[in-house]
């Protein structure tokens, strides 16, 4: 094995950072009692009662919180220490001296806030790290691994705050580039599990300026009758005051972090010191595509919008594949298309083969616009009401199906969650897909799998993904 040569970072997502009141109280973690009181108690996650929270550590593992199924960074870490000699890991943590001896950085930061205030603390922790370094070796030092939103943190670093020189490359792992319109339909209609609306818990994600720097950048917004669609910044105010008030003010204050991002990487890309970016993406998956405006409100669906590229492509479930590539990029060699959906592109091994290219391992990976093998895209939301059916629907990428092909689906318990479903056979539809209704499950945490047989070339194709079953009755205390 070889060692790392370069200081690898690695930055999570939203939801993917432990949080900790000042006092050292828990406020999001991974721990069933204080995961239960996020959902029942989710004052203690505003930004009006608790305005600054410390950041910690990494969620361990894809985790279910209260009515949120959050991704787990252990698997990631395990893969980097099992493919390089000697990894010494050192956790950022705030008003702690780090260790300059570590290879590799874990960074937290409270999500609640902007892009640019996890940045700013990036930038600064990096500083300290570098700062005993002459300007030579410096350079070029660090690796960024960056899941969904980590992404767009770590590009605020390389941009507008200046680290580009310091930083030889950076791997987006479904970094929602261009936003998501799970983003404008969690704020616009509100958090929901099933058909229940959340109140309490869509009051304090709107007080979050990172969730609104999540919405889409690009024309996710069709009209009835209209030709042109539009993006959420374009909404005419009165469009959206009654469902969120302010939300004009707010969607404008997050694109104004989009457009620093977009104008300082446009003077980097193709300069010296810009870094290498590998956009990993994942495609085939159900995924919440285009919004549509009517009289009645904003209504968002996983049709692919017709008026944008590539509608073929679909997304992981959580961003849509064309969001996951940055918008100047235009080298396809730069894209990694996965078949894994977001939570697990977490830890996915892809990113440990790209960082192994770096640290001078042969070139193994071949990148591109898709896997090199055929996959199975589900569609499964990432959380269920309990007492309700659980519809599960898969897709084939990339293999052609027989009479003979059969698909099934089961629900496997993780540790600590009761029951679970044995295998369900699939229908296929006039459409090509292949749909089940899993029976209701208790509440807790389950691995959704779904296998099918008989498939020409490749006899067998397997996927799954984490659910999270919950009580929404206890998930609906207003703050």
């Amino acid at each position: 094995m070889a060692s790392l040569k370069h200081l690898v970072v690695v930055v999570p997502g939203m939801g993917g950072s432990v949080l900790q009141a000042a006092e050292g109280a828990a406020r999001w973690d991974e721990h069933r009692r204080r995961f239960v009181s996020a959902a029942t108690r989710p004052h203690r996650l505003g930004l009006d009662t608790h305005p600054d929270l410390v950041p910690v550590g990494l969620m361990p593992d894809i985790t279910l919180v209260g009515p949120f199924v959050v991704p787990g960074y252990d698997g990631l870490v395990r893969k980097i220490r099992n493919r390089f000699d000697d990894v010494r890991v050192d956790v950022s943590r705030p008003g702690r001296e780090p260790d300059n001896r570590a290879d590799l950085i874990l960074f937290p930061y409270d999500f609640r806030h902007s892009i640019r205030h996890a940045a700013e603390h990036l930038a600064s922790d990096l500083a300290a790290r570098l700062g005993g370094e002459h300007s030579g070796a410096r350079r070029r030092r660090v690796i960024v691994v960056a899941h969904s939103m980590g992404g767009l943190v770590a590009r605020y670093w390389l941009g507008p705050l200046g680290g580009a020189a310091d930083c030889a490359a950076l791997i987006t792992l479904g970094t929602p580039h261009r936003g998501a319109p799970k983003a404008l339909d969690v704020l616009v209609n509100g958090l929901a599990v099933g058909p229940k609306r959340l109140g309490g818990l869509t009051d304090v994600l709107r007080q979050w300026p990172s969730a609104y720097e999540l919405l889409p950048r690009y024309p996710a917004v069709g009209q009835p009758g209209a030709t042109a669609a539009l993006a959420p910044h374009e909404l005419a105010e009165e469009a959206t005051a009654a469902l969120v008030p302010g939300f004009a003010a707010k969607v404008k204050a997050a694109r104004s972090v989009h457009e620093d991002i977009e104008t300082d990487w446009n003077g980097l890309y193709g300069g010296p010191d810009c870094p290498e970016v590998t956009a990993v993406f994942g495609r085939g998956h159900g995924t919440l595509q285009r919004a549509l405006l009517s009289s009645t409100g904003i209504s968002v669906t996983k049709d692919a919008a017709s008026w944008l590229p590539n509608t073929d492509w679909h997304g992981d479930g959580t961003v849509p594949a064309i969001s996951a590539i940055p918008i100047e990029q235009e080298d396809k060699r730069a894209r990694r298309a996965v078949a894994e959906r977001h939570m697990a592109l977490a830890s996915t091994s892809v990113a440990v083969d790209i960082l192994a290219e770096y640290e001078g391992q042969p070139l193994t990976a071949v990148r591109g616009d898709q896997p090199e093998r055929p996959w199975l895209g589900l569609d499964l939301d990432e959380t269920a009401p309990v007492g309700q059916p659980i519809r599960v629907g898969v897709t084939f990428n990339g293999a052609q199906v027989e009479e003979r092909t059969r698909v099934q689906v089961r629900a496997r318990a993780r540790e600590g969650s009761p029951g679970g479903a044995g295998w369900q056979p699939c229908t296929r539809g006039v459409d090509g897909s292949w749909h089940t209704d899993l029976p209701p499950l208790p509440a807790g945490t389950y691995v959704v799998e779904a296998a099918a047989t008989q498939v020409p070339a490749v006899s067998r194709l397997n996927a799954g993904d984490v659910l999270g079953v919950v009580r929404t009755e206890d998930a609906d205390v207003a703050p």
